[in-house]
């Protein structure tokens, strides 16, 4: 019998050859493109984060299993905040506590299972070189945490106590002690709660944060820091008693004077308006280029002594104007304007962290002074004024008609009577030295001033020559 002769061509076009074939392919693409994370894998794929967590070793029901067990001890969790003899309970479900665990689980699973065989290949490939990570988003019942945290801040809250300082007649007198008070650091606590709802913690007692407040006057400070820091004066001796009268009658306003911080205050307000009724008389203002008289004449060098010594006690100027003339009571740049008509007023503001009382003394021909009292300042203070340019002549003229004729007689005639005051360029500079070193710290600019010159009064005769 004649032996078969194998001829390749038969083997291709035997059918159970051709289904070995294919099945061998089918493998080999299996093992290529993933393996056991295929489309049809009970596992998820490689690459799969959860929080953190390799999913690939579990099922679906295993991955399910454990997150959601995760989540369920994270809400169900109990925690204990204490405060002195005071207890409360917190639990996330109280606040309606929960994750998106279904959400994520699904997004997790769908990479490497879902969509055509072309995308899911795809998919395992892009895993292999970026690993999707997936987070968990943490709910909860922002109406119900508020109210509890409100519940808590309440019942440990105490509103601190200024020392009570009395406005004696020439000083403050401390008369009662001041009281600490104490608040819930709401932002800590709430970013503990927000903690534990997302992450737990193996900790399940916790110190409330509470924070002592301290007044803002208290005995300590008053007692051993309220002391006089500034006394400044402006003299009067050239003053007419009328106007030296003017100048005590505004500054009793300020007389036992509590200026606390933050606060604002105008000086027209506090001083009102200037009339015979309130006790003033006429004295000396000035008008323009010119010095007449007027009702309240002074006021403006109460105004004036005023600003000097809140300038020294580290007062923040909010307005404040200078004369039109150069004035002779206080240093250049160093003198606050005020009118009614004009609307001129001196405003300023305490920003410091202290509360500052005014005291104010007027000596009849002598000088007129503030007295400040407060806690030392955080640096010592001193004002430089600086004359830039000096004896500014006022090329105008004003003319006034000699009625009685020992002056001039004939109207052609021009005969000084009355040289006016030179004008000037000024500037103020505030100050700032270390108390122990005596080194300057910092400069500040206050004012740079234009005063214009006095116009020269001339007088002319009555009769034509």
């Amino acid at each position: 019998m004649a032996k078969r002769r194998y001829r390749p061509g038969s083997l291709f076009t035997n059918p159970i050859f051709a289904l070995c074939v294919v099945v061998l392919a089918v493998f080999l693409g299996i093992k290529l493109f993933g393996g056991s994370t295929a489309s049809g894998s009970s596992f998820y794929a490689q690459g799969v984060y959860i929080n953190g967590v390799d999913m690939s070793p579990y099922t679906r029901s295993q991955g399910e299993s454990r997150l959601n067990a995760w989540a369920d001890r994270l809400v169900n969790a109990s925690y204990t905040f204490t405060f002195e003899d005071k207890i409360w309970a917190f639990s996330p479900r109280q606040v309606d506590a929960g994750f998106n665990t279904s959400e994520v689980l699904r997004a997790a699973w769908s990479l490497g299972h879902v969509g055509s065989s072309t995308d899911i290949s795809n998919q395992l490939q892009s895993l292999r070189v970026s690993p999707q990570m997936f987070v968990t988003e943490l709910s909860f019942n922002q109406a119900k945490l508020d109210r509890f945290v409100d519940e808590i801040y309440d019942a440990v809250f105490i509103q601190p106590v200024d020392a009570d300082i009395v406005l004696g007649p020439t000083r403050p007198m401390i008369v009662s002690p001041s009281v600490d008070g104490r608040e819930l650091d709401r932002e800590a606590f709430v970013s503990t709660l927000l903690g534990l709802m997302r992450a737990g913690s193996d900790t399940t007692l916790y110190d409330l944060p509470v924070e002592t407040k301290l007044p803002s006057v208290s005995s300590d400070t008053a007692e051993n820091g309220l002391q006089l820091i500034v006394t400044y004066s402006t003299s009067l001796t050239t003053s007419s008693t009328s106007r030296c009268s003017n100048v005590k009658t505004a500054l009793n306003n300020f007389n036992g004077f509590k200026v606390a911080p933050g606060e604002t205050v105008s000086f027209n307000e506090v001083v009102g308006e200037r009339s015979i009724i309130r006790g003033y008389s006429e004295g000396t203002v000035y008008y323009g280029a010119s010095v007449t008289t007027g009702v309240g004449g002074g006021v403006c060098q109460a105004s004036s002594t005023l600003y000097g010594a809140l300038m020294y006690a580290g007062m923040t100027t909010v307005e404040r104007h200078h004369h039109s003339l150069v004035v002779d009571y206080c240093e250049a740049s160093m003198d606050a304007a005020v009118s009614e008509d004009a609307m001129d007023d001196f405003v300023f503001m305490n920003d410091t962290d202290n509360a500052i009382y005014i005291y104010t003394s007027v000596i009849n021909k002598e000088s007129a002074t503030v007295y400040i009292y407060s806690n030392r300042p955080e640096y010592r203070i001193d004002l430089i004024s600086t004359i830039t340019q000096n004896n500014i002549k006022n090329p105008n003229i004003e003319i006034k008609v000699d009625t009685s004729g020992k002056i001039a007689v004939y109207s052609s005639q021009r005969v000084l009577y009355k040289e006016g005051k030179l004008g000037r360029r000024s500037k103020l500079e505030r100050v700032y030295y270390d108390w122990d070193t005596g080194r300057e710290v910092k400069r500040e600019l206050l004012s740079e001033d234009y005063y214009s010159g006095e116009r020269d009064v001339y007088m002319t005769g009555m009769l034509t020559p």
